[in-house]
């Protein structure tokens, strides 16, 4: 701004000087030795606020000055700014998906100016949406990202309440929930596994803009959101290291100036019990606003245990106070905090080879004989509180600070091996303690240059224990007489002692411990220091490029022991060299530390052929941190960190505000790709389940979505997703590869999705509506390995939501369903009893069907307040 000043009071200068008249050659005398007046010129200011009829803010509505370079996307609140403008009659264009493009002739005087727009819809028309993927409000067609947005209208139309469901509506997502404690993220084919606590996603999971960063605490309960956002390919840039290939970012509703709530209740299948809510409080008008918001879900399990108990079912409480506090109108201060509790069932884990104690083998049956009964648990306590400050220097430029602390408790125990033999009892207990610090400005240079830098700190102490227990009456046949664990009727059949053999030597006849336990402890302290920087500049306006670059400074520390923590020594331990244990040789402490510098970047450019469709490509550097490991012997390991080129083609379009079609095209390549593998020789006592480096991979697609509004009351969306993801033939080194030609796991190669969304009116003030959606996938394999029988052929299911809708009394009555017809697929094959030659498998869920009663209430203002003098 100085400098602009500057050289204006100069050209006001010299302009006139070099105007003067002239006589004979010479200046006139009285012009000789002007006295120089300084007239300076007052800036031109313009801002605004962009709503719709309804008087609802446009977060992200895409604002920009015709004839210039200037263009600004409108704020959280609305609200748009621009400087640097001159005098005189100027057009202003406003473009959001789902409303028309409105422009308005406007005399700028010079100071401020103020020019609010109400954009206008049509009777038919797609569902607008913003998003915050390069953290700031933008209109999902301007953002030259491949990105998903569902919001909160979506996810209640098709009764999406856990990201596997959501999953099925974004193109190249994949979402395995075995249990809360253990989800599989899946972005075009990586998997967001972890196997210690040291080790870093590959999947970044936000919550309201703060990293989740362990696996165990990212599937939460999706109650209460403004939306979730998924962006797909490298994305440390902008979300940080851990998003090497993609982010999910959960955004909650925050507190408003308005009295509102809702509640809703009800029943279904499997004795399933729900009931949630929220209720938004302003305290002090425009000041001081408060929200609630919680939610219970129960179901017992849909897998019967004839031992006890069910399996595979919920028991969910979370709850959310949020507060935003206006001190000034430069800033706002938000605090969030957040508690979940799970308390569900076991997983049904059952074996693919040996009969349950009714004899069957079926999966299907959704009958297993688990013996440790009722003790089969999967647990988890999350908490987190996250404050959110903010100083507006103007609507384009500010400055948040992102504070949070969060913490993950989670205890899984599981039947190993499938069956009512006691030889695989397991327990996972997995505990962390995180801190994250993020400084970032937001700015708008001459408002052409649009972006933000910045800094932050994540630290993260972690802990992994897990516990082994078995009859080695039982666990014998797993190692030696595969095929005898149980017999024909699922009973055990059990051996006391090691039989006489001249292979075992002296150890022939040894009794068999019955009652063995041990344990395995990882200890981790992580910690990270980041820079970054990310903008979009525009050339003309209708072409702009992006760039971003991250620094990372990173530490690792790793500890680990093992120990028998009770009953008897392990006598197979003398044949796996690990004695007194069976699995986990006795060790001291160990410790390993790596710390490293890193840099990821990105960069694109944009053609905006006009306010309604654009064409970009990108390219993106990926990093996934060095893993950290110890493997079942103490040996220590090491992984070289696996990195990624990305190279991404997209096309965006709206056509009338009616039909919204988008397209993007892929090619990544993966050096040092790291698998998680199940790892078992008993010559050698190593039962791991460990990182291994794959070498080379590459992955190619495309991805596309769809949403088209036929007829007022008839919408129509679909999506369909392409990934053809494979290991290469040589490693870096030119080398043949284990894995050569093998798919990546979770991926299928096709995917699509398809759905309408119909509401019609039956009645004065009542309306009938319906949302069916059907998603099918392809065959996919549940390890890297590609092992035959360890994977799911491709299936579809046809899900249902529909009832009436009293709008004037805000109230609607539904039913739902999920699998209508009956597929019958599984969630997950092979398991920790593959380790022994006795995989496991969790069938997916059966048919269910309920119904819910949603009432959404409003209280009027003025009448709130009559109530509620003291407000004032």
């Amino acid at each position: 701004m100085k400098q602009i000043l500057t050289l204006i009071l100069i050209l006001a200068v010299l302009v006139p000087a070099g105007a003067q008249q002239k006589k004979r050659g010479k200046v006139k005398r009285k012009y000789r030795n002007p006295e120089r007046v300084e007239v300076p010129v007052a800036p031109v200011f313009l801002r605004g606020k962009i709503r719709d009829a309804d008087d609802n803010l446009l977060p992200g509505a895409h604002v920009t000055v015709l004839g210039t370079k200037k263009n600004v996307h409108a704020n959280e609140d609305g609200e748009y700014f621009f400087y640097g403008l001159e005098q005189g009659i100027t057009r202003i264009q406003v473009s959001f998906v789902g409303f028309r493009t409105k422009s308005v002739d406007f005399h700028l005087q010079s100071g401020n100016n103020y020019l609010n727009f109400t954009l206008d819809e049509d009777n038919i028309r797609i569902d607008e949406i913003s998003v915050t993927a390069q953290k700031r409000n933008q209109q999902i067609l301007d953002v030259p990202i491949t990105v998903s947005g569902i919001d909160a209208e979506f996810m209640e139309d098709n009764n999406i309440t856990e990201l596997s469901e959501l999953s099925e509506f974004v193109p190249g997502l994949q979402v395995r929930m075995q249990g809360n404690n253990r989800p599989s993220f899946v972005i075009r084919g990586l998997t967001s596994d972890e196997v210690s606590p040291a080790a870093q996603p590959r999947v970044s999971v936000f919550y309201n803009n703060v990293p989740v960063s362990r696996a165990s605490g990212a599937s939460l309960e999706l109650f209460d959101m403004q939306q979730v956002e998924v962006l797909k390919g490298p994305q440390n840039t902008l979300f940080g290291r851990g998003a090497q290939i993609g982010a999910i970012h959960y955004i909650t509703n925050k507190p408003t100036s308005d009295f509102y709530g809702n509640i809703t209740a009800g029943i279904g299948d499997y004795n399933q019990r729900e009931i949630n809510g929220a209720i938004n409080i302003p305290v002090i008008k425009n000041k001081l606003m408060v929200r609630a918001a919680g939610v219970y879900d129960y179901y017992d399990g849909y897998i019967d245990n004839t031992l006890g108990g069910k399996l595979n079912g919920k028991n969910t409480a979370a709850g959310r106070f949020s507060v935003r506090f206006l001190p000034t109108f430069r800033h706002k201060i938000d605090l969030v905090l957040n508690y979940q509790k799970d308390d569900a069932p076991g997983l049904g884990f059952m074996s693919m080879d040996y009969p349950n104690t009714e004899g069957s083998t079926n999966p299907f049956d959704y009958t297993a004989s688990l013996e440790q009964g009722n003790n089969l648990a999967t647990q988890r306590d999350i908490f987190d509180a996250t404050l959110t400050m903010k100083q507006f220097n103007n609507e384009n430029n500010f400055w948040t600070s992102t504070s949070s602390y969060h913490t993950i408790g989670a205890f899984s125990r599981w039947d190993g091996d499938g069956t009512a033999a006691a030889a695989i009892d397991m327990s996972e207990d997995i505990s962390a303690r995180q801190f994250y610090q993020e400084l970032r400005y937001n700015f708008s240079k001459n408002n052409r240059l649009n972006g933000s830098l910045g800094g932050s700190f994540w630290l993260e102490k972690a802990s992994q224990d897990y516990w082994f227990s078995t009859n080695e009456q039982d666990m014998f046949h797993l190692l030696f007489t595969t095929g005898s664990l149980v017999d024909t009727t699922g009973q055990p059949v059990s051996i006391s002692n090691l039989p006489s053999d001249p292979n075992l030597g002296d150890l022939g006849g040894l009794p068999l411990a019955e009652n063995h336990e041990e344990e395995n402890m990882s200890d981790a302290t992580n910690r990270a220091l980041e820079g970054f920087l990310d903008f979009t500049y525009h050339f003309t306006p209708k072409i702009s490029a992006t760039a971003g670059a991250r620094i990372i400074s990173e530490k690792f520390k790793l500890s680990n022991q093992a120990q028998m923590t009770g009953a008897d020594a392990s006598t197979l331990g003398f044949l796996t060299g690990n004695y007194p244990n069976l699995l986990f040789a006795e060790s001291d402490q160990k410790e390993i530390k790596e710390s490293s510098f890193a840099y990821t970047y990105r960069g694109g450019l944009k053609y905006a052929f006009n306010e309604n469709t654009n064409v970009f490509f990108n390219y993106s550097k990926g990093r996934r941190p060095k893993v950290l490991q110890f493997t079942s012997t103490g040996e220590e390991q090491v992984l070289n960190a696996e990195t990624i080129d990305n190279y991404e083609l997209g096309f965006k379009t709206t056509v009338k505000q009616r039909v919204w079609f988008d397209a993007g095209i892929f090619h990544q390549e993966y050096k040092n790709f790291q698998t998680s593998a199940w790892v078992a020789e008993a010559d050698s006592g190593e039962f791991n389940y460990l990182v291994k480096d794959a070498g080379k991979a590459t992955a190619y697609g495309a991805e596309t979505s769809l949403k088209i509004a036929v007829l007022k009351g008839l919408d129509m969306f679909g999506n369909y997703a392409y990934i053809h993801a494979r290991f290469d033939s040589l490693n870096v080194n030119g080398e043949e590869q284990e894995y050569a030609g093998n798919m990546f796991r979770l991926t299928p190669e096709h995917s699509f999705a398809v759905g309408l969304h119909t509401r019609t009116q039956i009645a004065p003030g009542l309306f009938l509506f319906a949302v069916p959606s059907y998603s099918w996938r392809s065959k996919i394999y549940f390890e890297d390995a590609n092992t035959p029988g360890l994977e799911q052929a491709e299936y579809g299911l046809l899900n249902f939501r529909g009832g009436v809708e009293l709008p004037d009394q805000g109230i609607t009555i539904a039913v739902f369903g999920t699998n209508l017809l009956e597929e019958e697929y599984i969630v997950s094959a092979g398991n920790t009893g593959s380790l022994f030659g006795a995989p496991t498998q969790i069938p997916g869920a059966p048919r269910m069907i309920g119904t819910k009663v949603t009432w959404k209430f409003k209280m009027k203002e003025k009448l709130y307040y009559q109530r509620n003098r003291w407000n004032r």
